[in-house]
């Protein structure tokens, strides 16, 4: 037994993809610690106030980043042995994103009124939009030193600061909820200090490594592939919470906070699966370099076992959780769980080729199937929702993860 522990532990993707895992799941396991607290203390209203912001800053800080986290992880091994040039690499890259996504955000605060009326019907523009943009500049932000740390593999680093994070969130949301009966505001204003704390220690962490600059030509082939990423991420916003966004406009604030609920408890399963990326793509990349390509196959194959197994196992898991945790003004929730665990198995299986065309630097092919998709669920959700309500939110998202793996597994396969 203890032979067969110690050969785990010295597999570098299953060690980084226990790790990536503890560290991602913190902030859902949070989530359930704080469920009592949630259930408790805010009426389902307050509580799809809060996760309908905590949602729109999953889409805003997207576009302040312009996916170039993922430009960080990719090129940073074409320059191992120029370490001179990597710094300066990643001096353009953070500081552009810092410049640009300063100023958007600005852009967005002023015309607060006009921009908040669009996206919010029955939420206060004052004071939640002003948190919507200060929570995705923040969010944009620290997603450049966290890529930085997977691209380095170092995972201890990762996870270390996820926990920080998560443990003083609680803490304060705690504290301002229970202490100040601030309600949901209290829960994004400590996510709002905590975020702005982790983001200047992450910065200072990485200064070394980092020669702040603007070099054109590392920003522009960053961009010419990070760009065509953009749809494809904003497509994985778009069909696992666009729904909550316009079920908004269609059902009362409490019936949404009920399946935001569940919709929470759902993304656990979808946040294990990205945290088990997060250790395949820099460990399947590094393996392709070495030329390895049959171990590279192995680890493929092992990410699908882990997305069966652990998917059919959330289902009855999460239902309990739910059951336990929750009050009972939010019972409702526990009915819609194994139809939102269906769509985020699906999805699971994305990964897989996704992977192949990230290495190959196919990212148009991801770009074109995400955006298919995308599409495909806002359509079926305009459709259905006022049709059948939540479940047609369901329907919508089921269909367009279908569509998104069926398109991205005919394009891996012609390479």
């Amino acid at each position: 037994m203890s032979i067969l522990i110690n050969s785990v532990l010295k597999n570098k993707f299953i060690k980084n993809s226990i790790l990536y895992t503890v560290g991602s799941m913190m902030t859902p396991m949070i989530g359930f610690i704080l469920l009592p607290i949630y259930t408790g203390y805010l009426s389902p209203a307050e509580y799809g106030i809060m996760t309908t912001v905590q949602t729109l800053v999953g889409m805003l800080q997207l576009f302040l980043l312009l996916s170039l986290n993922g430009a960080v992880t990719r090129f940073f091994y074409d320059f191992l042995e120029e370490p001179q040039k990597q710094k300066e690499f990643l001096g353009s890259i953070f500081t552009f994103v810092l410049c640009f996504s300063t100023i958007i955000a600005l852009i967005l605060y002023f015309f607060s009124d006009s921009i908040g009326s669009l996206l919010f019907k029955n939420i206060p523009i004052n004071p939640f939009y002003s948190y919507l943009i200060g929570l995705s500049w923040l969010s944009a932000l620290l997603a450049l030193p966290l890529a930085l740390f997977r691209a380095q593999e170092k995972a201890g680093l990762f996870v270390s600061v996820n926990i920080i994070k998560a443990l003083l969130i609680m803490g304060l949301t705690v504290y301002l909820i229970i202490g100040k009966g601030l309600g949901a505001e209290g829960a994004l204003i400590s996510q709002l200090i905590v975020t702005f704390i982790v983001v200047l220690f992450t910065f200072g962490w990485q200064f070394k490594l980092i020669k702040f600059s603007l070099n054109s030509l590392y920003i522009k082939q960053s961009l010419l592939f990070s760009l065509p990423l953009l749809p494809h991420v904003a497509s994985v916003w778009i069909i696992s919470s666009s729904d909550r966004i316009i079920l908004e406009k269609f059902i009362s604030i409490e019936d949404l906070g009920i399946y935001a609920l569940a919709a929470q408890v759902s993304m656990v399963l979808a946040l294990f699966y990205t945290s088990v990326n997060n250790a395949l793509v820099p460990r399947y990349v590094s393996l392709l370099k070495e030329g390895n390509e049959i171990k590279a196959k192995r680890l493929l194959k092992a990410f699908s076992y882990i997305v069966l197994i652990f998917g059919i196992t959330s289902i009855p898991v999460a239902m309990y959780a739910l059951n336990f945790f929750a009050s009972n003004q939010y019972n409702g929730a526990v009915s819609l769980i194994p139809f939102l665990l269906i769509g985020q198995i699906v999805k699971g299986f994305y990964f897989i080729p996704a992977a192949k065309l990230f290495y190959s630097k196919k990212t148009k092919v991801i770009a074109t199937s995400s955006t298919i998709a995308a599409v495909s669920n806002i359509l079926i959700n305009f459709i259905t929702i006022p049709l059948i309500g939540i479940y047609g939110a369901i329907v919508s998202t089921i269909v367009a993860e279908v569509l998104r793996v069926f398109f991205v597994y005919r394009g891996s396969n012609r390479l």
